[in-house]
């Protein structure tokens, strides 16, 4: 029996009505009558290969607006085409309150006028208000368009994640060969005072990665060891995607036996990418990243405010990252790549 994914893109697989070229657009907040233009947006640009199945479905689009989990900004034409889109929305943080910028997309014939543009500006009103304390954006790194996006908010990129999506989700535009990487760029606008662990094996890369957010962060020593009893691992599998991420929100002594478990997993399943999330508001936070390294991943970067306190992002590939192939604007992001290679050689002498 098929999906509801499913048989909302074979609906949009046979609607052959023409996309607009020219017509006049204004820019607002998604309404519910905009949702089935947003689909179709997303099916023309993604094809079938978007891994998230709630922007090919209207009624859970309007859903998850309705819910703040998702706040939108559409160009719509006359005629009921919405030929730009931009969100913030609540993904993988387990703060509430720090919201995913992207979900950025516009039909070719918009791609030169400031529908886009115009689509960002709005969006960025809601930063700082409404509940909305901080964004982060993964802009992809098979282009640089995004990545110039994302300065009007004033986010500075911290963390780098190679080979996130898959080459399937680009597929309609044949705009990548593989898996495309991301940079991960983040805006804290209402911050607090907060304790801060920085593991002693990266010091010198976190001084680099704090640099330009303007934290507010009292320094903690780190545990040097793992507390008794049993490690707490909340995993979210994507398999459309072939990504799993894991916050690890208590340490214990199994947790390599539970890495290995997971990574067992996970590999006969033909995933890609687990990536782990670990909290820096606590001294064991320390001893959970020297862990992981013994476990063979690697660094990915700084997370602020991603619990509340701010995260570090350590990962482990089952693919080529093809590091050289990453399209990257800025000097910084170019540095947190060869951050992120050199770390990553480091941990390929515990690999299977």
């Amino acid at each position: 029996m098929p999906t509801a994914r499913q048989e909302s893109i074979a609906r949009l697989a046979t609607d052959q009505r023409p996309l607009p070229e020219g017509e006049p657009f204004t820019v607002r907040f998604l309404q519910p009558e905009d949702a089935p233009g947003v689909a179709r947006l997303f099916y023309t640009v993604y094809g079938d290969g978007y891994p998230i199945d709630t922007y090919y479905l209207p009624e859970r689009i309007t859903a998850v607006n309705a819910s703040r989990e998702v706040c939108s900004v559409v160009a719509r034409t006359e005629s009921g085409a919405v030929v730009s889109h931009i969100a913030l929305y609540r993904s993988s943080p387990s703060n509430p309150n720090l919201y995913e910028y992207g979900l950025g997309l516009t039909l070719p014939a918009y791609r030169s006028t400031l529908a886009f543009a115009r689509c960002n500006s709005l969006l960025l009103s809601l930063l700082g208000s409404d509940g909305i304390d901080g964004l982060f954006g993964e802009a992809v790194c098979n282009h640089v368009t995004t990545q110039k996006l994302m300065r009007p908010s004033g986010a500075v990129e911290t963390a780098l994640e190679p080979a996130l999506m898959p080459a399937r989700a680009y597929r309609a535009e044949q705009s990548a060969p593989g898996r495309v990487g991301c940079i991960m760029a983040f805006k804290v606008a209402r911050d607090q005072r907060r304790p801060l662990c920085i593991p002693a094996c990266y010091r010198s890369q976190l001084d680099f990665l704090m640099a330009g957010t303007m934290l507010d962060r009292q320094e903690i020593v780190p545990d040097l060891q793992l507390t008794g009893g049993a490690a707490r691992l909340e995993t979210v599998r994507f398999p459309e995607a072939g990504v799993a991420r894991c916050s690890i929100t208590a340490p214990g002594e199994d947790l390599a036996e539970q890495l290995r478990l997971l990574e067992q997993e996970l590999k006969q399943e033909a995933y890609a990418v687990l990536q782990c999330f670990v909290p820096l508001g606590a001294a064991w936070g320390g001893a959970v990243v020297e862990q992981l390294r013994r476990s063979g991943l690697f660094l990915g970067g700084f997370l602020p405010a991603w619990f509340g306190d701010d995260g570090l992002l350590m990962q482990k590939l089952w693919v080529d990252p093809d590091f050289a192939s990453l399209q990257l604007h800025s000097a910084r992001a170019k540095q947190i790549r060869e951050l992120v290679q050199a770390d990553r050689l480091r941990a390929q002498s515990f690999t299977d």
